[in-house]
């Protein structure tokens, strides 16, 4: 088990790293808007290790402090801070500070989902979300004005 594991609290079985390959992670870093390449089946923690953004001692650090997310096989999308995957208003005001470059950068289809945090299930089921703001294109019309 790698440290990861033991934080999360999720093994990272082969369902895990499907989903993980199935998805497409960002990351908001220094006010930076940061896509993994696609089919990358590491967790966000081990793709900010790989990055030099994280080491041993600064992991919770980060991820409390800086708003990751992905977008899923059905092109919806989910932000959160964490080891425990919530939301609060810092997140959102970062995240919604950056979702149009998001959503232009990845193509993401106007019809497409926003969710805020996770409420964490077995590993490798569809986790839901705990908070829906509502589709793309309603979103970014609201955040413009």
């Amino acid at each position: 088990m790698n440290r990861f594991e033991k934080k999360y609290g999720i093994i990272e079985n082969k369902e895990v790293k499907n989903f993980h390959g199935s998805r497409r992670m960002f990351c908001v870093k220094d006010n930076v808007l940061y896509i993994a390449k696609p089919n990358l089946s590491d967790s966000h923690a081990a793709w900010f290790e790989k990055e030099g953004w994280i080491q041993n001692d600064n992991d919770e650090e980060f991820l409390r402090d800086n708003v990751r997310g992905f977008i899923d096989s059905d092109g919806d999308v989910y932000f959160y801070v964490g080891y425990d995957f919530c939301i609060n208003k810092k997140a959102e005001e970062v995240f919604f500070a950056h979702l149009k470059e998001l959503a232009q950068k990845m193509k993401i289809n106007p019809d497409a989902k926003i969710n805020g945090g996770l409420l964490k299930q077995k590993p490798g089921s569809k986790w839901p979300p705990q908070k829906f703001y509502g589709r793309l294109e309603d979103l970014i019309l609201d955040f413009q004005k």
